[in-house]
């Protein structure tokens, strides 16, 4: 009953991130007016058309007004979030740490889908989880807040390093300064140790994901490639499995 709780709640949840991905982009309020409409006919979207997932199917996938398809987008985002949540509460059960995670997972997930979209990461996402990294550190983990302030600042340094060093080596941008911010911010949740472990992971997964496309030549070498959805995945890997793969780490959050 509890992990199905969790996952209905990671469903509605998941709603809401569909709204926070679409309107970010375009400077519109997640909270107040307009209410969620169709972005080709303009007509509102009813509640019994709004609930996850279920109105999604029955739909067949399309507005119920003009027929235009809907991006499978909003399914999967959904079905993503519900599936995180209930891997967090499978670890971490009904606890503090599973809150922090599915506030993390869910900043995280909003972050990626808009950098695979648009290669931009938006202050308004990652300074908010940042701040809450920190407090979270304390009111959660029960630890210092200065370990989590360790933890941001090395994951800014790398980062910044590795952008200011692509950029002497290569004479073009090969990490932007929205991936650096996000790198400190996921730092602040994550304790120095845990964020060295991440980025190995991401840049593992960034290698392996860059040289497939290669091969495949869906990107040359300098084509840009938005590299915030593998910092996302990197830290899903360590949050619900790092200490498995690393050995750095104890179960729960370690620093």
């Amino acid at each position: 009953m509890e992990a199905a709780i969790v996952s209905v709640f990671g469903l509605l949840v998941g709603s809401f991130l569909n709204v926070c991905i679409y309107r970010i982009p375009k400077n519109i309020s997640v909270v107040y007016l307009p209410k969620s409409h169709c972005p080709k006919c303009k007509n509102e979207i009813k509640w019994y058309d709004n609930i996850p997932v279920v109105s999604f199917l029955i739909l067949g996938g399309r507005c119920r007004n003009c027929k235009t398809k809907i991006s499978p987008r909003y399914l999967t985002v959904e079905l993503l979030t519900s599936a995180l949540f209930l891997l967090a509460y499978l670890k971490f059960g009904f606890s503090p740490e599973l809150f922090s995670a599915a506030i993390l997972f869910s900043f995280l997930i909003v972050i990626a889908l808009i950098d695979f979209k648009t290669q931009y990461i938006y202050d308004v996402t990652v300074v908010p989880l940042a701040i809450l990294g920190l407090l979270f550190s304390y009111f959660v983990r029960g630890q210092s807040p200065l370990l989590s302030l360790v933890g941001f600042l090395t994951g800014g340094a790398i980062f910044l390093t590795i952008a200011y060093a692509g950029r002497l080596l290569y004479k073009f941008e090969v990490m932007g300064m929205g991936d650096v911010k996000l790198a400190a911010a996921i730092g602040a949740f994550l304790g120095w140790q845990s964020t060295i472990a991440m980025v190995i992971v991401t840049f593992t997964l960034g290698c392996i994901v860059g040289l497939l496309l290669l091969i495949t030549k869906k990107k040359g070498g300098k084509d840009p490639v938005p590299f915030g959805p593998f910092l996302v995945l990197g830290t899903f890997v360590m949050i619900l499995a790092g200490e498995k793969l690393t050995g750095l780490l104890n179960p729960g959050w370690n620093n």
